[in-house]
């Protein structure tokens, strides 16, 4: 048994088409009744997954350049302009270190200069990395077999909504389509590396009843006297 991999937009529209019994496009922009329904509901599907989820496919690092104005709010020294094509920012390094960041007016702002001090005035921003989630990497064929069937499903909701006007089914759909992408997320990382749990002291220290019992003499490390 084999199956087709990976589906471009054609061949995904096509797949959706055949299971639910309508007639297949012949190529892209047609001009067809099908094509005009399907390829809307593609895009929207795609945004929606690609957005939901910091897939590897479509989650990269990018380093920015200042922009020429400074920032309105002074607690910070240094604007960037956002990538035109940012669908969901993740964090911000600066100098390859976690950084308090902000975004302002349409423009990421953070300290790169070491904040804004008459010291600060005149440095060089240090650089400026940012990961996040950009729509020039959402292509479908770089997404798992899941998160193909996810986008199918949510294509396969545009044709009961607008080529058979079937607005129960179309509503089904869309909801197999949102439960199909929170498995996709499941499988996705399951590939990814684990992370170490992140004990906090303070947290650990609000659990604890204050003050703490005294240890009486001669009790040693290990809850027995002597």
């Amino acid at each position: 048994m084999s199956f087709e991999w990976p589906l471009d937009k054609l061949g995904l529209i096509n797949s959706a088409l055949s299971q639910t019994g309508d007639n297949l496009v012949n190529a892209a922009n047609d001009g067809s009744d099908e094509w005009n329904t399907c390829s809307p509901a593609y895009e929207r599907g795609l945004a929606y997954v690609t957005e939901a989820h910091p897939w590897a496919w479509v989650t990269t690092f990018r380093a920015l350049q200042p922009a020429a104005n400074k920032p309105a709010d002074d607690t910070y020294d240094t604007a960037y302009n956002i990538p035109s094509d940012l669908v969901h920012l993740i964090l911000v390094r600066v100098n390859d270190r976690p950084c308090l960041w902000d975004l302002q007016a349409g423009q990421l702002v953070c300290n790169s200069m070491g904040g804004p001090t008459p010291q600060a005035q005149g440095l060089t921003a240090l650089p400026v990395t940012i990961k996040g989630i950009f729509s020039t990497n959402s292509d479908v064929q770089n997404g798992t077999p899941t998160v193909i069937l996810a986008m199918q499903f949510f294509v396969m909701s545009g044709i009961y909504r607008g080529l058979h006007e079937d607005a129960g089914e179309a509503a089904h759909m869309l909801n197999a389509a949102r439960a199909m992408l929170e498995e996709a997320r499941s499988r996705h990382d399951m590939q990814k590396p684990k992370r170490a749990m992140f004990n906090s002291r303070i947290s650990a220290a609000r659990l604890i009843r204050r003050p703490w019992p005294p240890v009486p003499s001669g009790w040693g490390g290990n809850g027995n006297p002597g």
